[in-house]
């Protein structure tokens, strides 16, 4: 009887697993790489300027429309005098 208990629990064990993997597997991480891109209609340019949440110089780009955004960490920095491509 002995070997039998044994045996269910490494199948039980071998199921709990497999279910595990399954469900890592189908989580995905919430990363800035994996949120959409901005559509090249509404960037006008690229540059490099110091981004305020990386503390670092980071990739940033400027709309059309007005305001500016950065492309690390996704954070919109909008200025009151921007009139947007007139």
């Amino acid at each position: 009887m002995s070997a039998y208990i044994a045996a269910l629990t490494a199948a039980g064990a071998t199921v709990a697993v497999g279910l595990v993997a399954m469900a890592r597997s189908s989580a995905q991480p919430s990363s800035p790489a994996l949120q959409p891109m901005v559509r090249p209609i509404e960037a006008l340019d690229q540059f490099e300027a110091r981004c305020v949440a990386e503390r670092r110089a980071t990739l940033h780009v400027r709309f059309a429309m007005g305001g500016v955004m950065c492309l690390d960490c996704r954070r919109r920095i909008t200025t009151q005098n921007t009139q947007g491509d007139q």
